[in-house]
């Protein structure tokens, strides 16, 4: 397995990616390397000093940097990749402390739990679920639009969690008490 550098196809999706969440300039000091493994094209981040040593010195790693997300037709972000790419304060919904709570729990989110959220959120996109401070909790699909979200029903969904912090607590046993 070696790193290599997108092709224009998969250049292509990240930069619509990086475009939806106002965050296309990260590519300016950053360059892209993607791992191919069992299927999966993993996108991984490096300073663009970092990857011109490496090609100076003829040196190809088998990783390298922050994983950012999976390309494949679309990108899909990892939660560390947010945290970078995710600067500008676009398609993002604040939770309060009880939604908060919840969607680390693995839950959706209800229209109740939502304090605000930004304007340029429609329907079916992905957006940042974040806490009250704006720390970035998860990932999300919208399923109405920004002016909508809070308006419903105060029980009803209207974010599905994609991915939360939770879930690395979830997935892995932390300890075996026994």
């Amino acid at each position: 397995m070696k790193l290599r550098e997108p092709n224009k196809k998969e250049t292509k999706v990240i930069e619509s990616a990086l475009r939806a969440f106002g965050s296309e300039e990260f590519l300016d000091d950053n360059k892209l390397l993607i791992l191919e493994s069992k299927g999966k094209k993993e996108v991984y981040s490096s300073s663009n000093d970092l990857h011109d040593f490496l090609k100076r010195a003829d040196i190809n790693p088998i990783s390298v940097g922050l994983k950012l997300g999976e390309v494949g037709r679309r990108f899909r972000f990892t939660l560390e990749g947010t945290f970078f790419l995710a600067k500008k304060k676009r398609k993002r919904v604040y939770l309060s402390d009880k939604g908060e709570m919840l969607f680390l729990y693995g839950r959706d989110v209800f229209s109740g739990s939502i304090v605000k959220a930004t304007g340029d959120i429609r329907e079916n996109d992905v957006v940042f679920v974040c806490n009250r401070a704006g720390d970035i909790l998860g990932i999300g699909r919208s399923r109405f639009e920004a002016a909508k979200l809070r308006s419903v029903e105060k029980d009803r969904v209207v974010i599905e969690n994609l991915v939360d912090r939770g879930q690395y607590l979830r997935k892995e046993k932390v300890y075996n008490p026994y």
